[in-house]
């Protein structure tokens, strides 16, 4: 399952403010503005999407509240080869929309945390409670090199180690 952790890209879909999750909580959530595709752009290390590039993450939202979530990656030595993964995901408390459940397999749950969403910019911070999983999230291919910088300034204050980001590479539909 290498493409595991790619279903925590819908985190980004979570909220319509721009907010840091583990430090502030959101006004209000408006799934229906994020439906659509996520690029993945920046990870810390991890063996489920090893050898993979053009990471992506599309998702819908269901009106009994689930998240439906499909997501995708490409063998960067095969390109026919592409891994999906479908999974289901869900606030579990309205008061702290940070907090996010993921159910790849029943009855596995595991525990994501919105770090920081900007709707304007189409951007977002997913970590775990642990910190040893991050993944910096877009809506294009890439995000301005001045832009990354900040972002990974909001994930250095929220004790995120930043220093091993792997960049995915993109552009598999050109």
């Amino acid at each position: 399952m290498k493409t595991k952790i790619l279903t925590v890209l819908f985190a980004a879909l979570l909220t319509s403010c721009t907010t840091t999750g583990t430090k502030g909580t959101p006004d209000k959530i408006d799934f229906s503005l994020y439906q659509g595709t996520w690029f993945e752009i920046a990870r810390l290390p991890n063996n489920f999407e090893e050898g993979l590039k053009c990471i992506t993450a599309t998702y819908s939202y269901n009106e009994d509240g689930m998240i439906l979530l499909t997501n995708k990656g490409v063998n960067k030595h095969n390109p026919d080869d592409i891994k999906t993964l479908t999974a289901r995901a869900w606030v579990p408390d309205p008061e702290h929309p940070e907090n996010l459940k993921v159910q790849f397999v029943w009855p596995v749950v595991t525990d994501y945390l919105l770090v920081h969403i900007n709707r304007d910019k189409g951007y977002a911070i997913i970590g775990t409670p642990s910190r040893k999983l991050l993944w910096f999230l877009s809506r294009s291919e890439s995000i301005p090199e001045t832009d990354m910088e900040e972002l990974k300034r909001i994930a250095s204050k929220n004790e995120y180690n930043t220093e091993r980001l792997v960049y995915v590479e993109h552009g598999c539909g050109k």
